[in-house]
């Protein structure tokens, strides 16, 4: 396993074509936490415990982190994203080194670590000796039949908040632009005036993954 400073320098690497809080959700060593202390018997609600010793409490439901990264910037921090790729909610990208990667992913939490697969799909996968099994369909997986917005709306860096109800989202671009998608409605604030900008593609995919909260503000399993 390769240390956080040769992953930054791997001349080989394609890590320098994420973004730097995505990279670093990758790459820097942190333990994801969900059956202990504040967060025991808490569905949804993750310790993530960084390398300098600090615990920071994440709420993946409302998408929020104690950090001050998250509570004083309009970002999605690396400790919402390591939590998201770590219970799997998030698939990492296949063409990223597996050697690059901090070894810690999911080994405390439930859920299954995956990878993008080369087809489109994700895979579940094991990081102890490098396989990759049990291929699965992905909401995140690029079809032949996906316009080049669709495409955009699957690979793209975008983070979803829910903003407001009924059916008010935030959206969070790879180019830390904020825009506001109302389902309800059917708009989005972003200067595409596609009838169906890849920001409310996006919106849709994950409401309809349970990975946002509904329109009405309650969570993807409630009644």
């Amino acid at each position: 396993m390769a240390t956080q400073n040769q992953a930054a320098t791997a001349p080989n690497s394609e890590l320098s074509d994420l973004p730097d809080r995505t990279k670093a959700a990758l790459t820097e060593v942190m333990t994801v936490l969900d059956d202990i202390g504040r967060v025991r018997d808490a569905p949804g609600l993750f310790l993530v415990v960084s390398s300098s010793g600090s615990t920071y409490l994440i709420d993946a439901q409302s998408g929020t982190c104690e950090c001050p990264d998250d509570q004083y910037r309009d970002v999605t921090c690396k400790h919402r994203r390591r939590v998201a790729f770590a219970t799997g909610r998030r698939p990492i990208p296949s063409w990223v080194p597996e050697q690059d990667l901090d070894d810690d992913f999911g080994a405390h939490v439930d859920g299954e670590v995956q990878r993008t697969a080369t087809d489109g799909g994700v895979a579940n996968s094991g990081f102890t000796d490098g396989t990759v099994t049990n291929p699965q369909l992905d909401p995140f997986a690029v079809h032949n039949e996906d316009d080049p917005r669709t495409k955009r709306a699957k690979r793209e860096d975008i983070d979803v908040s829910f903003l407001a109800k009924p059916g008010r989202y935030e959206v969070y671009s790879a180019s830390n632009s904020v825009y506001e998608v109302d389902v309800l409605a059917e708009t989005c604030s972003c200067p595409d005036r596609a009838e169906y900008c890849k920001h409310r593609q996006r919106v849709d995919i994950e409401i309809h993954n349970g990975l946002v909260p509904r329109p009405d503000g309650k969570l993807p399993n409630a009644g």
